[in-house]
């Protein structure tokens, strides 16, 4: 009884495990004083992830500013704007561990960026290329066909605040790693994980609402899809506060090792 309990235990802290830290799980930081860049880091959710493993130094590097402002005082963390689609400004073989998360997507090439990163670790240092595929987006709704239609048209458009998107990408990532090898920049596949986390929130806060507000405003230029969209998204705070609300999607990581 007590090892099914125990074993019990151990699943509940598996499932709640949020998507922040199983990347900073999967980058494997083993050893303490490893030097690590987090690329794409917004507000920063994976470097305070990454921060438990007591690496030397994080490189937060992005193209804005938006790293939370206790960790931009950090002694361990190296806030680093960049235009990510242009070199990394780090010198070659110098970093352990990279992690990106939701970035690859809105670059230019992400095939050059898997090569910059294998210029910038160190022989057998580790890549953990991670990002959601949004086709496979699930909310729990009184209308299947109007979700995946919404859904369809989400994917299907590029947001106004960024330039590229690519609603497929969690997908494409091994492959990813076969073209990098091509242009001369060969990884080890270590590892691919994909996983969904349940969410049963739907406030401003929520990954939930977030993504189904840009459902919404992605179709907001569609005179079919527009106006049942409204009625949609106030479908799902009535099922949210009915607790009959479910929001998934699915992530997917590879593990890679310069070789």
């Amino acid at each position: 009884m007590a090892v099914r309990a125990s074993r019990a235990r151990r699943g509940d802290r598996v499932r709640s495990m949020g998507r922040h830290a199983r990347i900073a799980q999967l980058a494997r930081l083993d050893e303490p004083g490893l030097d690590v860049a987090d690329l794409g880091c917004g507000s920063g959710r994976t470097v305070r992830q990454l921060l438990a493993y007591e690496p030397a130094v994080v490189h937060a590097i992005d193209q804005v500013s938006d790293l939370d402002d206790d960790l931009l005082h950090d002694p361990r963390v190296r806030s680093r704007i960049v235009d990510l689609d242009a070199d990394l400004v780090l010198p070659t073989a110098t970093l352990d561990r990279v992690v990106s998360l939701n970035t690859v997507e809105h670059l230019q090439d992400p095939v050059a960026h898997l090569v910059e990163v294998h210029r910038v670790l160190r022989p057998g240092g580790v890549l953990v290329l991670a990002h959601s595929d949004w086709d496979t987006a699930l909310f729990t709704s009184n209308d299947d066909e109007l979700t995946r239609r919404l859904v369809d048209r989400f994917v299907a458009t590029v947001p106004t605040w960024v330039d590229r998107a690519d609603g497929f990408m969690g997908r494409k990532l091994p492959a990813l790693a076969d073209a990098s090898a091509q242009r001369g920049a060969p990884f080890e596949v270590v590892h691919l994980d994909s996983w969904a986390d349940p969410h049963r929130r739907f406030d401003e806060r929520s990954i939930a609402f977030k993504v189904a507000m840009g459902i919404v405003a992605a179709a907001a230029d569609d005179d079919e899809l527009g106006p049942p969209a409204a009625q949609w998204l106030a479908d799902l705070s009535t099922l949210a506060d009915a607790d009959q609300f479910l929001f998934t999607v699915t992530d997917v990581a590879v593990v890679l090792r310069r070789r």
